[in-house]
């Protein structure tokens, strides 16, 4: 599932003190992606840009201390992200573009958006989450460092060191921990198309507050995947790639033609 796009570039950009890689692939309307935790943009990504390159300029960044970018665990927050994100969206004078992320990329997408609204031209999220819910028991990092996937601990031997991945683990796992679920106003305020993604055995957590999101905001849809599980854009991207081209292309139509309703695709 490792396929890097096509003829993609290996870039990277300054901020906060950090040198953060990112790779370009194709030409269009700008679509920045977001990966998952440990993930990297090539890895959560390639696949997916490589068949909207065609159409899309993919821009697949690594967050901070994943993949090609620096780390720096103090001050490591999703706040700090996001001001990555927004520096790169700057860098590459990128003009409002569509936001994809997955899992801990789409509750960073999200918070970007309603940092500054309007900075996305639409959200896709894949297995969304908005926030822990006050009954919801975190797991315990030791846990996590037990069950995390062999193929994201991996990926960042090259610009870190073979157990990078533990230190990226247990950061994310406190910052997420920070964030309370938000409330039904906030989500229904979001003013920008949203498709929301989720296998239909992901976590029912996710799957949940993907549903109240759409329940809450006219401009929202939530869209389950058949048999996928966590994952749903690497256990089925033909049908991701159909759901998400379809969507962002109906989004950019309705942007030159000045519309703005609340018409909704998948």
């Amino acid at each position: 599932m490792n396929e890097k796009a096509s003829s993609s570039q290996a870039l990277s950009y300054e901020h906060d003190g950090l040198t953060l890689g990112y790779s370009l692939v194709g030409g269009g309307e700008p679509v920045l992606f977001v990966h998952g935790a440990t993930g990297t943009g090539e890895f959560e990504w390639g696949k997916l840009a490589a068949r909207l390159s065609h159409r899309f300029r993919c821009v697949l960044p690594d967050l901070r201390g994943h993949g090609r970018s620096e780390f720096r665990r103090s001050g490591y927050t999703g706040t700090a992200v996001c001001a990555d994100l927004r520096r790169l969206i700057e860098h590459l004078n990128l003009d409002q573009p569509h936001i994809v992320g997955f899992s801990y990329g789409s509750e960073i997408s999200l918070m970007l958006e309603l940092a500054e609204p309007g900075t996305a031209r639409s959200l896709v999220l894949v297995s969304p989450g908005t926030g822990r819910a006050p009954d919801h028991r975190l797991p315990s990092v030791g846990y996590l460092h037990r069950i995390w996937p062999t193929t994201l601990q991996r990926l960042h031997d090259a610009h870190h060191s073979p157990e990078h991945w533990r230190s990226l683990v247990a950061t994310l796992a406190e910052d997420s921990s920070t964030r309370s679920e938000l409330p039904a106003d906030v989500l229904a305020g979001v003013g920008c198309p949203v498709l929301l993604l989720a296998g239909e055995r992901d976590d029912q957590l996710r799957r949940s507050q993907a549903a109240t999101f759409a329940q809450v905001n006219p401009r929202a849809r939530y869209v389950e995947i058949e048999g996928a599980a966590h994952a749903a854009h690497l256990e089925s991207p033909a049908r991701i790639v159909q759901v998400v081209g379809d969507f962002l292309a109906e989004v950019d139509v309705e942007r030159r033609s000045g519309r703005h309703d609340t018409t909704k695709v998948g």
